[in-house]
């Protein structure tokens, strides 16, 4: 693998974990109007909400989309064949420490995220949706750290069809 490819799998990733970061962080967004309309003591219309998440997601995916664009563009412009060896056991290594990192900050952030169950016996929509993000996290550290596998396999399979 040389090191354009490399790069260009990383910024991939990076563009995944754009789109996952901005799925994550709309529910601190409706957060944000709740406690707007709690300071200004006056309900916000449920069509500001709308367009503010669709803008939202808008500029992630176009971001995403951006970085993508060049991950493609970074294959284009390879000039050297030379290769860098990084086996197939390293590169599951690497996933599975990514793994861990997920694992490890979602299981740090859970408890906070059930501190709503015991003070209000009605559930709030942000709440949902943040231990929603949460748990999302969780599973995608388990499968990281559990499947490696997979997730080298779709790496190499992005890599091959960005290079045709």
């Amino acid at each position: 693998m040389i090191t354009q490819q490399i790069t260009a799998v990383a910024l991939k990733l990076i563009a995944i974990w754009l789109v996952l970061q901005m799925f994550l962080n709309i529910p601190s967004l409706v957060m944000l109007f709740t406690n707007l309309e709690q300071y200004q003591q006056k309900a916000i219309p449920a069509v500001i909400y709308f367009w503010m998440i669709a803008c939202f997601l808008v500029i992630g995916l176009v971001a995403a989309y951006l970085v993508f664009k060049t991950a493609a563009s970074v294959l284009t412009t390879a000039k050297t064949e030379t290769t860098l060896a990084i086996g197939e056991d390293s590169q599951k290594v690497l996933f599975q420490f990514a793994g861990i990192y997920f694992v490890v900050r979602s299981l740090a952030q859970l408890p906070a995220s059930l501190a709503f169950i015991p003070v209000t016996p009605a559930l709030d929509m942000a709440n949902i949706l943040g231990l929603t993000g949460i748990v999302v996290q969780l599973m995608a550290g388990l499968w990281l750290v559990i499947y490696p596998g997979f997730w080298l396999r779709l790496c190499q399979k992005l890599r091959h069809t960005s290079q045709h």
